[in-house]
């Protein structure tokens, strides 16, 4: 028997839009042309693919020319890490911060390893945001680029993009910003932004897996990080996911169109989510700032019990919540964001993380928290932090 699920890990993937899905689908059947060639099937694909690269420039205004199509938030960002690192003969620093995505982290790490790169890691306040002055503060004549994610896929603390990216600027210095999880949730201008590129993921806003891309700015220029028969202007070659590249555009309209419904909308099942939980469920917290993060990202921390073990519950009944970000939550190790936070090994292992989505219901909220103070319940129930002394 099929079990229908409650879905809360929105952060991890979103569900296909419906309008994406039905875009997508002649790519995949009668459309199904190598945009390079140079008949009709292959004309009409590759008008196709300058139709989403319009559409997601619109998203985060920019130039069609400036979009370049990859398999995704990672290859983008690995792109413009090695791209940046390659050019670079005598500058061999980077400063990032210490919640970054794994592709960032693990990159950079790579870069030191194998490169001789000098990797500074800029720490973060409870709230989970860095101290711009002390990104300044590390910055040297051998900087060759700052890379700090917009919103952390965890917690979801906003960074301050923008007097990064002036900072980066007045130092002459290349300024990457993954933007998975901010573009198409909140506002974002590239008009308004000096980020020279950045990342984005098809599949954190209801577009299909397997697709993303990089921007850059005009006059960044990198080597391609994939060789071959010189697609997406030289920048990364390999037959393009067409179909991928549709689904992606559609969905970046879609985003655009309704973003401030959607931030409203989310906003507002965010504050019920937690007036139940608060009003429902004892000795629980949030970890970061509520103020200063994404609505649709609340990561909790419920006293005496193991956030793994509650997340397994919920599973068993439909619902479908994170323990850390998804491309990590089955390693060993901590969260490195809510020990880069102050939490202590303890109160990292007792937390979740919920995330809203655009299709989430009040019904869906109230079901999550119905749920949510059964498992902790029963869970406390065993728990010798809980035990009634006799």
């Amino acid at each position: 028997m099929h079990k229908q699920h409650i879905y809360f890990d929105y952060n991890a993937t979103t569900p296909l839009d419906p309008s994406v899905l039905e875009s997508m689908l002649p790519y995949l059947q009668d459309n199904f042309g190598n945009p390079s060639s140079t008949y009709s099937l292959g004309y009409h694909a590759k008008q196709a693919i300058e139709i989403a690269r319009k559409d997601i420039a619109n998203l985060i205004h920019a130039e069609n020319g400036n979009i370049f199509f990859t398999s995704g938030g990672s290859e983008a960002n690995s792109t413009i890490l090695k791209g940046i690192a390659t050019k670079s003969s005598d500058k061999k620093h980077i400063i990032t911060s210490s919640i970054e995505h794994p592709a960032i982290l693990k990159t950079c790490d790579y870069l030191k390893k194998h490169h001789g790169f000098q990797i500074t890691t800029i720490p973060v306040n409870s709230a989970g945001i860095v101290d711009v002055n002390h990104i300044e503060r590390t910055i040297t004549d051998k900087t060759i680029l700052v890379t700090v994610m917009m919103v952390n896929n965890e917690i979801g603390s906003i960074q301050p993009i923008k007097e990064i990216g002036n900072l980066c600027k007045k130092h002459k210095i290349h300024f990457h910003c993954d933007a998975v999880q901010a573009v198409g949730k909140i506002p974002f201008n590239l008009n308004e932004l000096p980020i020279d590129s950045l990342s984005i993921s098809a599949h954190k806003i209801y577009g299909p897996k397997g697709v993303g891309c990089l921007y850059l700015r005009e006059s960044v220029n990198i080597p391609p990080l994939i060789l071959g028969g010189s697609q997406e202007f030289g920048m990364r070659s390999g037959t393009e996911n067409v179909a991928g590249i549709v689904g992606f555009g559609i969905a970046a309209k879609l985003a655009q169109e309704n973003l401030h419904y959607n931030y409203t909308k989310i906003v507002r099942l965010r504050n019920l989510f937690l007036n139940k939980l608060y009003s429902e469920i004892d000795d629980c917290s949030i970890n970061g700032e509520i103020n200063d993060t994404v609505p649709s990202t609340i990561n909790i921390q419920f006293s005496g019990i193991r956030g793994e073990s509650l997340a397994s519950m919920l599973n068993e009944l439909g619902v479908c919540v994170s323990i850390a970000s998804a491309c990590s939550s089955t390693s060993s190790k901590l969260s490195h964001v809510l020990k880069a936070i102050g939490k202590t090994d303890e109160e990292i292992r007792s937390s979740i993380r919920v995330s809203i989505g655009t299709v989430t219901t009040e019904e869906e909220i109230d079901e999550l928290v119905r749920n949510l103070k059964q498992s902790v319940i029963k869970l406390r129930s065993f728990s010798p932090k809980y035990q009634i002394s006799v």
